[in-house]
């Protein structure tokens, strides 16, 4: 197989479906006039008519239909839903055990284990790429990986609470990624909705006193390297199958951040501090987590699949609301005045930057 162009090169072409470039075409079933020097093929057809027939045969055909609206539905309600489980259970194993590396990389063995699980029992699917084929993936899994631990050191530092208004920037920063590298240039009224969320983000982070500051710093690069994530992974989705890029990331990771713990001490810690009950409960709901990162995975790259990036940063920053009731209700958090505006102006500017691309959509067509 040969190796994927730069992602960022092949995302501004990539095209929204795949197309089928078989054509139809009628064939007379008389016999062919023999094989001489001088025999010729008369066309009963004009040379123009013929002209028109072929420029159209070189015409994608529209069997391919859209992914459905159901489909696409399907794909973000799973995707919030997970990603709410896995960052709640996460928050509550790093708050027995604070260990993101030693956490992150047992979830990736799971995630590994249970698609090698699926191939095996599966009679209509297959292992098609080997962990060999990290040289055609190196810019796809240095970019999950990267994403992912920026994100849960993130989390490790800051309330579930504040988890949103912390990576509030992550629509700021896909704008301005895509303009840099796709040269995809945004109107005034959409940057206007983009305008609300950075001010919901300064203003949750001004007041904030609940917080360090590494927490903060730690949410603005998360939501940097999660708009870069986005973008990348949208071209790899379409070039190799689903199972095998999961398997071949979780692989990878589980093995790197364990590394990290290691080399890091972080391993060393955790075995020399924690006792034998917090190890259980650690245990118990880091199975619960990894279960939910095992469908994340499925439920993220689907929806990246069905979808445009800005739509995935949308969903990602509308689950903020349930994100922050969830903290509240079952971590027992604190929704502080601040908190509150800061996740209304994000969501309310997110929205409003949808309502207006969606507008220019409808517009330009």
């Amino acid at each position: 197989m040969s190796r994927p162009p730069s992602y960022w090169a092949s995302y501004s072409s990539l095209p929204d479906q795949d197309y089928d470039d078989k054509n139809s075409y009628s064939v007379s079933t008389s016999p062919l006039p023999p094989l001489s020097s001088t025999s010729t093929i008369q066309s009963s057809e004009p040379k123009d008519k013929l002209k028109v027939i072929d420029s159209e045969s070189q015409l994608p055909s529209s069997s391919s239909a859209p992914p459905s609206r159901l489909k696409i539905f399907f794909a973000v309600a799973s995707q919030i839903l997970f990603a709410i489980l896995v960052t709640i259970l996460n928050k509550q194993a790093l708050n027995v055990v604070r260990a993101p590396l030693l956490m992150l990389s047992l979830q990736m063995a799971f995630t590994a284990t249970m698609v090698k699980v699926y191939w095996r029992l599966s009679s209509n699917a297959s292992q098609t790429l080997h962990l060999s084929s990290v040289k055609q993936l190196k810019k796809f899994i240095f970019v999950k990986i990267l994403g992912i631990v920026s994100k849960t050191y993130c989390l490790s530092f800051v309330p579930v609470s504040f988890y949103q208004i912390s990576r509030g920037l992550l629509l700021p920063f896909t704008i301005l990624l895509s303009f840099l590298l796709l040269r995809q240039k945004t109107h005034i009224f959409p940057l206007t909705g983009c305008f609300l969320v950075m001010l919901g983000f300064v203003f949750g982070v001004q007041f904030e006193q609940h917080v360090p500051f590494i927490g903060v710093a730690l949410g603005i690069w998360s939501s940097f390297t999660t708009a870069i994530e986005s973008v990348a992974v949208k071209h790899y989705v379409h070039e190799f199958p689903t199972f095998d890029l999961i398997y071949i990331f979780a692989t990878y990771m589980s093995a790197f951040c364990l590394c990290l713990s290691v080399f890091s001490l972080e391993l060393f810690n955790v075995v020399k501090t924690v006792s034998g009950a917090e190890v259980t409960k650690f245990s118990l709901i880091l199975l619960a987590a990894s279960c939910s990162n095992f469908y994340l995975n499925i439920a993220t790259f689907t929806q990246i699949k069905v979808t445009s990036p800005v739509s995935y940063m949308i969903s990602v920053a509308a689950r903020g609301v349930l994100q922050t009731i969830f903290a509240v209700t079952f971590l027992h958090e604190t929704l502080y005045v601040n908190r509150i505006y800061g996740v209304i102006l994000i969501l309310g500017g997110t929205t409003l930057y949808t309502l207006a691309k969606e507008r220019e959509r409808r517009m330009a067509n």
